[in-house]
């Protein structure tokens, strides 16, 4: 295995404006090569050529568009777009020599691709979000320069080393054009905000007549347990007390509606109470001191693809995907020890008369279970991001892990890293699929929505997915959710034909999960990367095995078979100015048809 290359270095303290140019260079290679190259044929491996002084194997991106070329250095062919950069981005343009391309160069150049190729205008905003992207993390990282592997810092509680996975994704969302892009948050208020800048916040509540709250709760329990986050507050009579994020506090305040509500005094700004709130790496959630629980406010701002505000049937959705897994937790416990969902337990918006959706959707908070009962059963929680989505401190912490398995069992770097991905992939994958295939449950076990659960030796023992909102139901589950009375928008959001909740699965877990775990611990070894996808091989076997349904039989067979995976457009999504709900989803091939076994079973 090897140790990690010029692709896996940590960055130097005095570049972080480089460093964050160069980064988000390669998220846009990442984007166009997967979304555009893949998809037109215009991307090739070279064995030797430039850029200049580059003796390795080359990158290159034809834009017969623009009459163009890109290329970079790579570690290793990648049939996924999962490539290992070890070169600055280089430019040529008709007849002239390559030349070195800056972040500006290469983002002017692929939007304006996109522009011929959909005769659509330049979009300058997509450019404006890149360079806040890089704007942000420049700023963090010229702030907290030190991001070394978790197991080589000084010693942390496990609660604290879960909360720095949380506040360390310095890269962001390795397949995203502008995955660090806030810019409705100033440079002042990122720093204060901000999971990356290690923020803590205290809650800011509002009161409002009773009458206009809307809630629910998965027992009484869970209701109380969000009256409890009133920061010691009483409410007036007839009223209640909201709890929402500082800044969305602030924007709503500045809404016409609830500004006319405090003036005639029917709503009430309470201001900031209460113990403070870890961020998390979703930034807009919130891990309460104890980390008994999470909350989960509404922020009316562009991240990634989406205004993170909680709309109502989202809301709903959520505790809809708790009350259906809960039914079914005690036979998937059974199953599946190391399996773990956790619940989403109340929920709280408000409904103003004559107000606008995007003013009730900006009141939205939703109380989750938080990592304490994990903690006390021993099990190390780790964000996956942290490990497999976040670049050369990912990469170095993973590979602290293996190493630490490695020891523990006795086992060179290789076939500790190729354990290591087995047990990894069975804890995720089998009982993902299970839901699925044998009660069209879809979860999205994308790599911000799972935790990887970690014991003693650094084994992956568990595996735990939050965040339920985008549930999704098969055919063969919408008779449960027709059965609970749910409001319209919130059934036509969580019903689904088989063919969308596969696409949830094959792109959450596999493209978005389990391409990016095999990336990281492959670390640009190629024969090492492909005997983890031979690993994947037989745990999809394995699988299949012991659970023959015939749905499962013929999606697992077809990937065995070559079938490709669905990848998402996030760049497509981003310059066409798409809402998240109406991202395409591209063919993405991938070694399964053509890895041999791996004999995972008999790797240790």
């Amino acid at each position: 295995m090897n140790v990690p290359l010029s692709a896996g270095q940590l960055l130097p303290a005095s570049a972080p404006a480089r460093f964050a140019e160069q980064q988000n260079s390669r998220l846009l290679i990442n984007c166009y090569a997967r979304e555009v190259a893949l998809q037109e044929h215009t991307l090739a491996v070279l064995a030797s050529a430039a850029p200049p002084g580059h003796h390795g194997q080359v990158l290159e991106i034809s834009l017969p568009r623009m009459d163009s070329w890109l290329r970079i250095g790579v570690l290793h062919v990648s049939a996924t777009a999962n490539f290992e950069y070890t070169t600055d981005v280089y430019l040529r343009s008709g007849a002239q020599p390559w030349r070195l391309a800056g972040w500006h160069d290469v983002a002017t150049l692929i939007i304006e691709d996109l522009s011929r190729r959909t005769e659509t205008p330049f979009n300058n905003d997509l450019l404006q979000q890149i360079g806040d992207s890089i704007a942000t993390m420049n700023d963090v990282l010229a702030r907290h320069p030190d991001q070394s592997p978790l197991l080589g810092r000084a010693p942390m509680t496990a609660l604290e080393a879960y909360i720095d996975s949380e506040q360390s994704l310095v890269t962001g969302h390795p397949f995203h054009p502008a995955p660090k892009s806030r810019s409705d948050w100033s440079p002042a208020e990122q720093r204060v905000y901000s999971p990356e800048h290690k923020a803590s916040l205290r809650l800011h509540y509002l009161q409002v007549p009773l009458a206009w709250l809307h809630g629910d709760g998965v027992d009484d329990q869970s209701v109380q347990a969000l009256h409890h986050l009133a920061g010691g507050l009483a409410p007036d009579n007839g009223c209640a007390i909201v709890p929402m994020h500082p800044w969305q506090a602030g924007w709503m305040q500045r809404q016409p509606g609830i500004a006319a509500a405090l003036r005639s005094g029917a709503m009430r700004d309470l201001g900031v109470h209460g113990a403070a709130f870890r961020t998390t790496a979703s930034v807009r959630t919130l891990l309460a001191a104890d980390a008994a629980s999470f909350i989960k406010l509404s922020l009316n701002m562009r991240i990634t693809n989406c205004v993170r505000n909680n709309a109502r049937h989202e809301l709903q959705g959520a505790l809809t995907g708790t009350r259906l897994y809960r039914a079914l937790r005690e036979p998937m416990r059974a199953r599946f020890p190391g399996f773990h969902v956790l619940d989403e337990q109340a929920y709280a918006t408000v409904d103003i008369p004559g107000a606008d959706a995007a003013i009730a959707d900006g009141f939205g908070v939703l109380l989750r279970e938080g990592v304490a009962g994990l903690l006390h059963q021993q099990i190390q929680p780790v964000v996956c991001a942290a490990l497999f989505g976040n670049g050369a401190p990912g990469r170095q912490r993973a590979f602290a892990l293996i190493e630490r398995y490695a020891l523990h069992h006795g086992l060179g770097l290789e076939q500790a890293a190729r354990a290591w991905f087995a047990q990894y992939a069975r804890t995720a994958v089998h009982p993902t699929l299970h839901l699925l295939f044998e009660h069209g449950l879809a979860f999205e076990p994308h790599m911000q929505n799972t935790l990887v659960g970690l014991d003693a030796k650094g084994a992956p023992v568990s595996f735990i997915v939050r965040d339920l909102e985008l549930t999704r139901l098969a055919p063969r589950a919408h008779h449960l959710a027709q059965a609970m009375a749910l409001e319209p928008a919130t059934l036509a959001a969580l019903c689904c034909d088989d063919e969308r909740a596969w696409i949830r699965i094959g792109y959450c877990l596999f493209v978005n999960n389990l391409c990016e775990v095999i990336a990281a611990i492959a670390n640009g070894n190629h024969a090492l990367s492909l005997g983890l996808w031979g690993v994947l091989r037989d745990t999809l076997q394995d699988y299949l095995a012991q659970f023959p349904n015939p749905s499962a039989s013929r999606r697992i067979q077809g990937l065995l078979a070559g079938e490709p995976l669905p990848a998402k457009g996030n760049l497509l999504t981003r310059f066409m100015r798409q809402a998240d709900r109406q991202a395409s989803y591209l063919p993405l091939y991938h070694p399964l048809g053509v890895v041999n076994s791996a004999a995972a079973s008999s790797i240790l």
